[in-house]
């Protein structure tokens, strides 16, 4: 791979042991996937942040490149952690995780990486630009810069992402290349899509169907029949398809590199109706007792949580049941402003920011059973690497009505 006289002299320590320790792990990545050359990125994004998915590993590896000194290059937004900072003991964080959790922020902060600890950096004004270069980690992040914004990025893990940040550059291969963003699977749509759920369950389904493809970049799939929609559903279809390896969706109409699908000829159809996504919701359906529902996978943008608002308005909980809403601070102050928090409160809601469903460690003998309307948090709050706990799906009525006394006339 080809280096500039800059990128040599980093890699010679010109800006420092961990800038230097950074770039060589970008040139071994870019020489894996035969890269020609680094290209600079304009922003990143960085995961592994939640103490649950790292452990004590996470924080000797935040604490190696800062106490190098490796300092980010660009701004750089931080993926959320294993809690609410300010609010743990309402989620039973045990103090020694807290404290540990503390730890991993303190070493991000000290590289001046912004501790946002949200998955939807987006949502407060860590927009890139179609076209522009980024390097960002966290799979719905990826896919909503890829599809909504066109931005160019690979599904950067960990230290990857932290690496760009350092470094300011990144390898171009992949999805930093055009003619690796064109749709290899056209799925026509047929069923009713209603609300951000619907959207989740697609995303599942053609995630599920488009697994076992042997694209170089994984599939990267062009939707046709979905009419008008809103961000946060195609947020939510695209981290439900993410969390099946794609990385890159096209809506025809609606995403922006028409340049890129409009004459695509995809080498696989597929078509989804009512009945597929019935039968998905029917076997995700949970099949026991569940005292937690939980909204915020990907993290739930001001629409939503007024969507919430909306549907508990005028409710309490039933005994027993509680409900979940993450957020990040942002979307929680805009909340606050027109008086929302208020009412979620007097539902007895929990708003808490920082963190997300999957990525916070579930008090198992309160929480035996979690319910949430994200697919994407199904998959993963059940995995043995993660929570470990069952998880099942409800729609965000249907969970409101399972977790709500009816509202008295």
């Amino acid at each position: 791979m080809k280096l500039s006289d800059v990128e040599r002299a980093m890699l010679e320590g010109s800006r420092g042991q961990g800038a230097a320790k950074a770039l060589a792990l970008l040139v071994d990545i870019g020489d894996f996937f035969a890269a020609e050359r680094l290209i600079p990125v304009q922003s990143a994004h960085v995961s592994g942040v939640s103490y649950l998915t790292g452990g004590d590993g996470l924080i000797e590896h935040t604490a190696f490149f800062a106490d190098l000194g490796a300092r980010v290059a660009v701004p750089t937004t931080l993926n959320p952690c294993g809690m609410d900072r300010e609010r743990y003991e309402a989620m039973h964080i045990a103090e020694d995780f807290a404290v540990k959790q503390r730890l991993i922020l303190e070493n991000f902060a000290r590289m001046g990486v912004l501790t946002t600890c949200s998955c939807t950096p987006y949502d407060f004004g860590h927009i890139p630009r179609k076209g522009e270069t980024v390097a960002w980690a966290e799979s719905s992040a990826v896919c909503f810069a890829n599809s909504y914004f066109g931005a160019h990025t690979n599904k950067e893990d960990a230290l990857s992402a932290l690496a760009a940040a350092i470094t300011g550059r990144t390898p171009e291969y992949g999805f930093h290349l055009p003619e690796n963003r064109v749709p290899n699977a056209r799925v026509r749509v047929t069923a009713p899509l209603c609300e951000g759920a619907d959207f989740s369950l697609l995303g599942d389904h053609v995630g599920h169907q488009l697994k076992q493809t042997s694209f170089p970049f994984g599939a990267i799939p062009l939707f046709e029949g979905i009419g008008a929609c809103r961000p946060h559903q195609i947020k939510a279809l695209g981290a439900a398809l993410a969390s099946h390896g794609v990385h890159l969706l096209h809506i025809a109409g609606i995403t922006p590199e028409v340049e890129v699908y409009g004459g695509a000829q995809p080498e696989i159809e597929l078509e989804v109706g009512p009945v597929e996504l019935t039968q998905l919701a029917e076997r995700l359906a949970p099949k026991q007792e569940c005292a937690l529902y939980v909204v915020g996978c990907p993290n739930a943008s001001f629409e939503e949580i007024a969507e919430v608002c909306d549907c508990v308005r005028g409710r309490k909980l039933k005994p027993g049941k509680e409900m979940w809403v993450f957020t990040s601070r942002p979307q929680r102050a805009l909340a606050q402003s027109v008086g929302l928090m208020d009412e979620l409160t007097a539902a007895g809601v929990e708003i808490f920011c920082d963190s997300c469903p999957e990525v916070t460690p579930y008090h198992r003998e309160r929480y035996p059973a979690v319910v949430t309307n994200s697919a994407k948090a199904v998959h993963y709050i059940q995995a043995p690497g993660l929570s470990n706990t069952p998880a099942y799906f409800m729609p965000l009525s249907e969970g409101i009505a399972a977790m709500f006394e009816e509202v008295e006339a």
